[in-house]
């Protein structure tokens, strides 16, 4: 099977980068090979690219700025070495964006390259962040977000949380809101993503495969 490139965009603070260690590792554990990339190049917290060493260890490249930095270092340089991992497609690649429309904007510079791959895109929603709190307003994110790289997004990735507060009802009435998106775009739920904790409880009707979440990024996330 060829293997494919996952970009993942969102509101700022939605998640994104929780969400794609945690996809590597998933990748990983089907034996697939994968490369992360941290494309972040807006925000200096909670990046991917702060697990690069525990994320080597199990096998996983980590690629992000030009000096692989990690913690304590905000170089806004990408290593041309994504562009080569992109080109010669070896691997299963992660592209982890910044948020919103200025942190996705990096990606115009593989935009030929993406064209030529197996790619999917998916939009991680926190229907609790006041940004994408409505069905228009995660509508008007999506758009403006696809606007800007000339790419569709193919999946949404439920991420709907109130930090320590949330509650499984919170979720519910998230999968609410995100299946009239969904109806509205012809854009399928692809993950509903939390806790452990969380997900055990998690009735049939919530739409999407049942993601789990282990936190590293931010160990008091929820």
């Amino acid at each position: 099977m060829q293997n494919k490139i996952y970009i993942i965009v969102g509101h700022y603070g939605s998640g994104k980068s929780e969400f794609a260690v945690n996809f590597a590792k998933k990748l990983k554990q089907e034996n697939k090979e994968v490369c992360l990339a941290d494309l972040d190049i807006v925000n200096p917290y909670f990046r991917s690219r702060e697990m690069r060493l525990s994320l080597i260890k199990l096998g996983i490249d980590v690629i992000s700025d030009t000096l692989n930095s990690v913690k304590g270092l905000d170089m806004p340089y990408l290593s041309p070495a994504i562009k080569g991992q992109i080109v010669h497609n070896k691997k299963n690649m992660i592209l982890d964006c910044g948020g919103d429309v200025v942190g996705i904007r990096v990606l115009k510079q593989f935009y030929q390259e993406i064209k030529e791959r197996n790619y999917e895109i998916y939009m991680i929603v926190n229907v609790y962040r006041p940004e994408t709190s409505t069905v228009d307003k995660i509508i008007e994110m999506k758009n403006k977000l696809e606007n800007e790289i000339g790419l569709s997004i193919t999946g949404f990735i439920n991420n709907s949380n109130f930090l320590k507060q949330t509650s499984i009802d919170d979720i519910i009435n998230a999968d609410k809101l995100l299946k009239e998106v969904s109806q509205k775009t012809n854009v399928p739920i692809i993950y509903i993503s939390a806790l452990e904790k969380y997900i055990k409880q998690l009735p049939d009707k919530v739409s999407g495969e049942r993601f789990v979440l282990n936190l590293s990024l931010r160990t008091d996330w929820l």
